[in-house]
């Protein structure tokens, strides 16, 4: 089929193949929704029993909950992320997928969009209202309410730091990025897309762990003004720079690998 992109075909093609996941999708996040559930639950076992209180000195913590909800959430959307194009490298699959009524950029897109951005949105949008509900049940402030007591507490300069638009956009770019990377991983291996995506984002991080520790141990000095240089704007304006650059880098290596994929035989 000509790849020329068409808006029309596009919906089309979104709604047929919602239509035909549906069911995959819901029993998977039913799955996330019955995790969350359960870690409040286990964490929280003698409060919702009467015999504890809520907080760090009676029971378990509910801020533990939140710790391992957020593990599993993140574990959930890099896992999806590296299954991206699973079907397109299946022996059983890949004719019938790559000879969808739809052209490759229009299944790409809708590969990025549900994978990379409909999912995590959904599963965080599902984790707040579990963590709503429980804190309605056991009575202690909810994640929103929380981190807005957080906000309006008087800060030290390194909070305040940590919290300014500008680095929470950094570290929202770069999470955006590694994401960017296991999408891409889910095109470039053909098989164990997501522990060879991990193998390969760990050897690509080698020489960077490698001279921060060379020049921790060498030249602290250096390694002082590295680390009071990260925290200034400069260095997180180049962090939001460097992540929003291999964001695009990552998809565009993507689009061009899945672009000229050949069907698995």
């Amino acid at each position: 089929m000509n790849d020329k992109f068409s808006w029309k075909r596009f919906g089309l093609f979104v709604r047929a193949e919602l239509s035909g996941e549906c069911r995959s999708l819901l029993l998977k996040l039913g799955g996330f929704v019955v995790f969350c559930i359960v870690m409040y639950m286990l964490w929280n076992v003698k409060v919702i029993f009467g015999g504890g209180q809520v907080g760090y000195n009676g029971g378990l913590s509910y801020v533990t909950s939140r710790f391992f909800v957020l593990v599993g959430m993140g574990f959930i959307v890099y896992f999806n992320l590296s299954g991206s194009f699973k079907r397109y490298f299946s022996k059983g699959r890949a004719s019938a997928a790559l000879m969808l009524p739809a052209a490759r950029s229009e299944k790409f897109l809708y590969a990025l969009l549900l994978n990379l951005v409909a999912i995590p949105l959904v599963l965080i949008a599902l984790a707040l209202l579990n963590d709503v509900m429980w804190a309605g049940l056991l009575g202690f402030d909810n994640i929103c309410r929380a981190l807005s007591s957080f906000f309006a507490r008087v800060h030290t300069p390194a909070e305040e730091m940590l919290i300014s638009a500008w680095s929470v956009t950094a570290n929202f770019v770069s999470t955006f990025s590694g994401m960017a990377f296991f999408f891409l991983g889910a095109v470039v291996f053909r098989r164990y897309h997501f522990l060879l995506t991990v193998l390969a984002s760990f050897i690509l991080s080698i020489p960077s762990f490698v001279y921060v520790q060379y020049t921790a141990m060498t030249d602290p000095v250096v390694m002082r003004d590295f680390i009071l240089w990260l925290g200034s704007d400069t260095g997180v304006g180049t962090i939001m720079a460097c992540g929003v650059f291999f964001t695009f880098l990552w998809i565009f290596v993507a689009w061009r690998r899945f672009s000229t994929l050949q069907i698995t035989r």
